[in-house]
C-alpha cells in the first residue's frame, strides 16, 4: 500500500506559470482518474504496488485543485483494475463515492469472469455509463486481443444498454496490431451503440504504435480517445493532425499515475517511467508531475499545429459532454 502523500514544489510552481496556466481552459473535464481504497485489496498480495494509494472523491479532489489551480473540474472516476481484489466492493464504493459529485460519472472495472446478468444488474443498481476492462484480467496480459479480457457477451450486454467501454489495448505493437485494428472494426460494425474509448492516445506512449494505424482509426465510427499519462509529443502531434479534434478527451491518470514525478520516456519500440536523475549538475534536476510533462506535450503540439482556443476548450471539456451526451442519445434511441 501508497500513503497518499502529495506537494507542489518549486519547480512544480514555475512550470504552471510559466508553461501551462495560459494553456489550461477554466473548465476541465478528467476523463481518466482512478479511486481506491485499501479494505478492498481482498487477496491481492502485491503490497508495492504504485496503484494500491488510497484516494477517494475528496482526496482526488483535493488534489486535483492544487495541481490545476483556479479551474472547474469534474472526473469519469474509474476503479482500480488489480487483481484478486474484492471486486464486487470495490465498485460498490466507487459508484458511492462518485454520487456525491453532480458532473463526474464513475466506471466499474470488469473481469472476464463476470457474467453479462450480473455487469447489467450492476451497471442499472449503480448507474455506470462506463465499463473498464483491463488486460491485466488476461491470462496472457502481454499479449492478449481484446474480446481475452473483454469477452464478446460483454460486449453485448454493453450494447443493449448504450455503454461506454475505456480500453487500455494490450499486444507489444499496440493499436498498430492487426488483430486489434480489427477486432475494433468488427466490434463497431456489430455493436453499433457502444462508445470505445482507447485510453492513453490509444496506448501510444511510444508514437511509433499509433503512426500507422491512425489512418485506420480516423475511419472507425464510436471510437474517442483520452490523452491520459502521454509524454511522447509526437504521440499528440499524430492524433491532432489525423484524427476528428471532437473525439479527444483529456484524461490524466491521476493519481497514482499521474502525480508520479519523472517522466514516461521512450526509445525504439519501448517506453518506460523515468524518476529523473537529481544528480545531475549542469542544470536544475528535479523532476515534475507525469501529468504536467503530459500537459507540456499538448500544449506544444497545440502550438505546432496551430490550434485555437475553441480547439483546446473542446479537448478539455466539451468533447467529455458531448460524449456523455451520445451515451444518452444511444440509450433513448435502443428503447424508443
Amino acid at each position: 500500500m501508497k500513503n497518499t502523500s502529495f506537494n507542489i514544489r518549486n519547480i512544480d510552481r514555475a512550470i504552471w506559470e510559466t508553461e501551462l496556466e495560459n494553456f489550461v481552459p477554466s473548465r476541465i473535464f478528467d476523463f481518466h482518474t482512478h479511486l481506491w481504497a485499501e479494505k478492498h485489496k481482498g487477496r491481492n498480495r502485491n503490497n508495492t504496488s504504485p496503484l494500491r494509494m488510497e484516494v477517494n472523491m475528496k482526496t482526488l479532489r483535493k488534489i486535483s485543485e492544487k495541481i490545476f489551480p483556479d479551474r472547474q473540474i469534474d472526473f469519469l472516476a474509474l476503479g482500480t483494475p488489480l487483481k484478486n481484489i474484492d471486486m464486487d466492493a470495490h465498485n460498490s464504493w466507487v459508484a458511492g463515492e462518485v454520487i456525491k459529485e453532480k458532473k463526474s460519472y464513475a466506471g466499474m472495472v470488469v473481469t472476464p469472469e463476470m457474467s453479462p446478468d450480473y455487469l447489467e444488474k450492476q451497471v442499472k443498481k449503480y448507474a455506470f455509463k462506463i465499463l473498464k476492462p483491463y488486460r491485466v484480467f488476461a491470462k496472457d496480459p502481454a499479449n492478449s486481443r481484446i474480446k481475452d479480457f473483454l469477452p464478446e457477451p460483454v460486449i453485448d450486454m454493453a450494447n443493449s444498454l448504450a455503454l461506454g467501454i475505456v480500453l487500455h489495448i494490450s499486444k507489444k505493437s499496440g493499436i498498430n496490431d492487426k488483430y486489434n485494428l480489427n477486432d475494433l472494426r468488427e466490434y463497431t460494425k456489430k455493436y453499433p451503440l457502444v462508445q470505445w474509448v482507447l485510453a492513453h492516445c490509444a496506448r501510444a506512449f511510444n508514437p511509433f504504435t499509433l503512426e500507422k494505424a491512425i489512418h485506420e482509426l480516423k475511419d472507425i465510427p464510436n471510437i474517442w480517445y483520452d490523452t491520459s499519462a502521454v509524454n511522447d509529443l509526437y504521440s499528440h502531434i499524430i492524433l491532432l493532425r489525423h484524427e476528428n479534434i471532437k473525439r479527444i478527451m483529456f484524461g490524466s491518470d491521476n493519481v497514482a499515475a499521474g502525480c508520479m514525478r519523472g517522466k514516461y520516456i521512450t526509445y525504439a519500440h519501448a517506453w518506460e517511467g523515468y524518476k529523473g536523475n537529481v544528480s545531475l549538475e549542469h542544470c536544475n534536476p528535479e523532476p515534475t508531475f507525469v501529468i504536467y510533462e503530459q500537459l507540456r506535450a499538448q500544449r506544444q503540439a497545440a502550438e505546432i499545429l496551430g490550434l485555437g482556443p475553441e480547439a483546446i476548450k473542446d479537448i478539455f471539456y466539451n468533447n467529455a459532454q458531448s460524449f456523455f451526451k451520445c451515451l444518452k442519445m444511444k440509450g433513448k434511441t435502443k428503447h424508443e
